[in-house]
């Protein structure tokens, strides 16, 4: 594969040694040479008509000799990328054929790939900042669940194919071993990066799915926090074995300065077994932020007591703005107002200060917290005052989709889904499998037969994550369960509580459930 596939380097080729540089190819004229490496050759492009440039990658015509099928995996590629519609996902401008010579032309990112920013960071012996890592682990994320919610598995994630322009954003490049498991085999010998390959694609590549993905991901954070990857060796197959069949080196044996949590994380990313890794990409960060609490998000030490209590109220607002109801809202400010109590009266005595003074302090900030908690409810962040979210379950015998026609954000940590008894048979569906625990405004959680191609239902406006499961029996929504027993409904609880009953689907068959997301403590709710 190509080093880079759309990001300009100053890497620049005579025409003399190239007879491409000055060809047109589609609306594009080839300037210079970007990169190389692989099956395919990066040129800087210009269309003229539109004065706009590109990044035209064209298939080395010696490789197209020597594999037959390149050029089906060159078309699929472009084809799967110009399904994918992402901020963080490279743009397909065009594709084509002329002359023999096949070429699609991309965007062009103006700045570097990860790889080279790592390798910079490890000459100068310093690693990466933590808040900025995830930041771009973020967006990867982002793109990756897009990916595989269009059923797309990329198969080759690495820092190199990870472009960041001159403002950290990063763009998810080179899908050139990209598989669809419900509708494509593997072509040819694709493989993958040895250093980044996942267990299962390295003894198969078509048993690739989205948690080999995830692996490849769990790698590259490994590497950030280690300044290396797990596994290295002689030769190609040597690592692709390590990576079968060796544990990774414990990240804290190589930084000690890694959380235990986020060691944790990590090496659950890493499991051999794919069914035992996160979710989803944005999980996998989600969590590994979570681990690192207040050591990534915390402001720095302000050296007065009233601007430790500022910190800290800011630190609660933020803390409050994932509540989805007011009960839970006043549930923060309370335990702000103990907190900050502790805070300032031990701040108090450090500066000598009366204690005439501390009601006053801790009625201003409790004041802070609580008006900042109301304004962010009544934004969208939170539920505000109001008969309630409508949501409608989309399903069918190899999909469901859950809706969110509100105009809020939903806390979804304490949703569960039940089909029979709960806890009994492995077929429960908890709401903290959804990425970053929420459902916000308009838009849809979603679980999917593994291989099956399923398209979302026309309401749902965005993904915000989807779920590859393999175990129809397993399904919540199933009438036919594990042991040949059928049920006829299932249990839609928020907090232990019922607030809707919907009826299951046989084999062929789908349904709709409607119901209304509680404002407060939920009730039971009719479904339709």
């Amino acid at each position: 594969m190509t080093k880079k596939a759309t990001q300009a380097t100053g890497v620049d080729t005579s025409k003399d040694k190239d007879p491409l540089i000055g060809k047109q190819l589609g609306d594009y004229r080839l300037t210079s040479v970007l990169a190389t490496g692989g099956m395919a050759r990066i040129y800087k492009g210009m269309d003229y008509k539109l004065q706009r440039q590109a990044a035209v990658k064209v298939l080395a015509q010696d490789e197209i000799e020597g594999d037959k099928t390149l050029m089906k995996r060159f078309q699929r590629e472009a084809r799967a990328v110009a399904a994918l519609e992402h901020d963080n996902i490279i743009t397909i401008y065009q594709y084509g054929e002329q002359e023999g010579v096949y070429f699609l032309a991309m965007k062009l990112i103006k700045g570097k790939d990860l790889a080279q920013e790592l390798k910079r960071l490890k000459k100068a012996n310093q690693k990466m900042d933590i808040k900025r890592a995830l930041g771009i682990m973020d967006q990867v994320a982002s793109a990756l669940d897009a990916a595989h919610a269009a059923d797309v598995v990329h198969r080759d994630i690495k820092p190199s194919n990870i472009l960041l322009d001159d403002d950290d954003k990063a763009v998810l490049t080179d899908f050139g071993l990209v598989l669809r498991p419900s509708v494509e085999t593997t072509m040819g010998t694709a493989f993958g990066t040895p250093r980044y390959i996942a267990p299962e694609q390295a003894i198969s590549s078509n048993k690739a799915l989205p948690q080999s993905d995830i692996y490849s991901l769990g790698i590259i954070v490994y590497e950030i926090l280690c300044g290396d990857t797990p596994f290295s060796g002689e030769s190609p197959m040597e690592i692709a074995l390590s990576h079968i069949s060796d544990p990774p080196p414990v990240p804290r044996s190589l930084n000690k300065d890694i959380p235990v949590a986020v060691e944790r994380e990590v090496l659950k990313a890493l499991e051999k077994e794919p069914e035992k890794r996160h979710r989803s990409a944005s999980e996998f960060v989600d969590s590994v932020r979570q681990a690192y609490g207040n050591m990534v998000d915390a402001p720095s030490a302000p050296k007065s007591a009233s601007g430790k209590a500022k910190a800290k109220a800011q630190a609660q607002i933020a803390a409050a703005s994932d509540s989805w109801t007011l009960s839970d809202a006043n549930d923060s400010v309370a335990k702000a107002r103990s907190k900050l109590q502790a805070s300032i009266k031990t701040e108090g005595k450090i500066q000598g200060r009366s204690r005439s003074r501390l009601p006053l302090l801790i009625l201003a900030v409790i004041a802070l917290v609580a008006v900042s908690v109301f304004l962010l409810v009544n934004k969208g962040t939170g539920i505000a005052a109001g008969d309630g979210a409508p949501i409608t379950l989309f399903y069918n015998d190899t999909s469901f989709t859950m809706v969110n026609a509100g105009t809020y954000t939903l806390n979804v940590n304490d949703l569960k889904f039940v089909r029979g008894v709960a806890d009994a048979g492995g077929d429960d569906y908890n709401g903290y499998r959804i990425a970053k625990r929420v459902l916000p405004s308009n838009s849809c959680a979603r679980i999917v037969l593994q291989g099956k191609q399923s398209d979302a239902p026309p309401q749902c406006k965005a993904i915000q994550s989807s779920e590859f499961l393999s175990n129809q029996m397993l399904f919540f929504w199933r009438k036919e369960a594990e042991g040949g027993n059928t049920v006829s409904s299932f249990d839609v609880s928020y907090k232990g509580t019922v607030i809707a009953n919907c009826n299951t689907v046989a084999r062929g068959g789908d349904a709709e459930c409607r119901f209304t997301w509680p404002v407060s403590a939920p009730t039971p709710e009719p479904a339709t």
